[in-house]
């Protein structure tokens, strides 16, 4: 009897930074085994991916969004996001260096979570515990499982 692997979960993330792009990418490089993170440039880019997502195709798990982003920023995103059929109830993320009271509670008003990127390196686990909060129990579980907690 063959076993297959549990499909991996997938995270999108637009950034216009290529260097938080990369860090993120380095954080979850960590995790490659349960999860696959997409990068996107922009928010355009990133809705049209998702536009172009055919049912077949691996749905995203997770979104995260830089808010401070030429043309669409991630606040502005979401309700086209949200427009979506296929991914309405997929959770997001503001992920940005802003710690505005007004810029979290604007997130969570449509129906998003809000993380400050980290500054420190030992602020890097936390902020990955973070982001996996606003996943499904599943694939908490299973990242969870891989880091041995």
């Amino acid at each position: 009897m063959t076993r297959s692997l549990p499909p991996k979960s997938l995270f999108l993330y637009a950034d216009d930074d290529p260097d938080d792009r990369q860090l993120l990418m380095e954080i979850f490089s960590d995790y490659s085994a349960s999860v696959e993170l997409l990068t996107f440039p922009d928010a355009l880019l990133l809705l049209e991916y998702l536009q172009s997502l055919q049912p077949l195709q691996p749905q995203p798990a997770l979104i995260i969004l830089d808010q401070n982003m030429p043309g669409l920023t991630g606040i502005n995103a979401i309700p086209y996001l949200r427009a979506l059929s296929h991914i309405e109830e997929v959770p997001m993320v503001i992920f940005t260096t802003s710690s505005q009271p007004h810029e979290a509670a604007r997130a969570r008003q449509l129906g998003a979570g809000f993380v400050t990127k980290p500054l420190t390196a030992a602020q890097v686990q936390q902020i990955v515990d973070q982001l996996l909060d606003f996943c499904a129990d599943d694939v908490k579980e299973r990242v969870n499982r891989m880091r041995g907690k």
